[in-house]
């Protein structure tokens, strides 16, 4: 090997500045491939230029927890920012994801109240604010009807117990005067069930002397009781009103001789109750019905308070269309003949042994 004098510092000096060379070029390249990298990946040009405003407001877009609130903020980045850095891709996010979620809104008012409230400005505003006008106008409408119909079935149900109570105060009455409790001491004294209902609930008995038959001092003390209800007569709703006089006739102690439950058309309008139709004057078949009725719940009240033996039946001559008799205790039902007349179911029962 040769060595030259001082040949070793030339070689050192063209060998240090080779290598300063070949950095200045690596670094040349590495800035490039930064530069590009800032420019296509961790930061956009956009970002570069963006005020910090700007930036905020796209971010909201992008870092939103629910679609609704990326849906906002884009919203309202582009009224904010219309020409901003990234108002042409927050532009096309909007377009792309909006129709989306109209899609699955507008079923529904609550659905349709959620995209306004999210876009009240949005593409699809007019359109939602239609639909959600007329599915609101239909539930009320709904809502009307639903109404209308509840309000109507409570009225027939009050026009049924109406009708019901016809019956049900008729055979009431009898049950209370056919019980032998009520007989033999001043009616004051009676049981509960018949002095309650009798001289406690209005409207209050009215006492009058009472003809020569039931001895010196007799009174008759009675009450009418009014029971309105409604029938339909040809395709109309008719009121009606069934009269039940309770009659008792009392000797000089205030005790019961005898009991009439009577009324205008009484049975008819037992019949017109349970039927709920109009029975008119001529309409012999609905005029039987009710004569029927009318015995159907004599003889039901006779049973359960003094006996159902065959035996107690007696011998009807017209107008009298049921007459029970057995036990001291006695039941006649007439029907009006005439007009002017009233129906009526006459009760009188032998005391209790005392």
């Amino acid at each position: 090997m040769q060595f030259l004098p001082g040949g070793g510092r030339a070689v050192s000096a063209r060998r240090a500045a080779a290598s300063r060379r070949g950095l200045a070029k690596a670094a040349r390249v590495l800035s490039c491939a930064a530069l590009a990298a800032l420019l296509s990946g961790c930061a956009s040009r956009p970002a570069l230029l963006a005020s910090h405003d700007d930036y905020a407001a796209y971010r909201a877009t992008r870092v939103s927890r629910t679609l609704e609130g990326r849906l906002a903020a884009a919203s309202t980045y582009l009224d904010r920012y219309p020409q901003g850095a990234f108002a042409g891709e927050v532009r096309a996010y909007l377009a792309r994801a909006e129709p989306i979620y109209y899609a699955a809104k507008r079923g529904t008012a609550a659905g349709l109240t959620a995209y306004l409230a999210t876009l009240p400005r949005g593409a699809f505003r007019d359109d939602a604010t239609h639909r959600l006008r007329e599915l609101v106008r239909d539930r009320s409408a709904g809502d009307l009807l639903a109404r209308g119909a509840r309000e109507t079935e409570a009225q027939l149900s009050r026009q049924r117990a109406a009708r019901a109570r016809v019956r049900e105060e008729l055979a009431a009455w009898l049950r209370r005067f056919l019980g032998r409790d009520a007989w033999g001491r001043p009616l004051a004294e009676s049981p509960a069930e018949v002095i309650v209902p009798f001289a406690l609930t209005l409207p209050a008995p009215r006492c009058a002397p009472a003809d020569g038959r039931a001895g010196p001092g007799a009174v008759v003390c009675s009450k009418r009781v009014e029971l309105p209800f409604v029938v339909n007569a040809e395709g109309e709703s008719a009121p009606r009103q069934a009269e039940i006089e309770v009659a008792v006739l009392e000797d000089a102690a205030g005790r019961p001789i005898e009991v009439a439950l009577r009324g205008p058309d009484l049975f008819t309008r037992l019949e017109e109750a349970r039927s709920a139709r109009e029975v008119a004057p001529d309409d012999a078949a609905g005029r039987v019905g009710g004569i029927a009725l009318a015995v159907e719940l004599s003889r039901g009240a006779f049973a359960a308070r003094v006996s159902g033996d065959p035996s107690c039946d007696r011998e009807a001559e017209s107008p009298v269309v049921l007459h029970l008799e057995c036990e001291g205790a006695r039941l006649v039902a007439r029907a009006a003949s005439d007009a002017g007349e009233e129906d009526s179911l006459t009760i009188t029962v032998a005391p209790p042994a005392r």
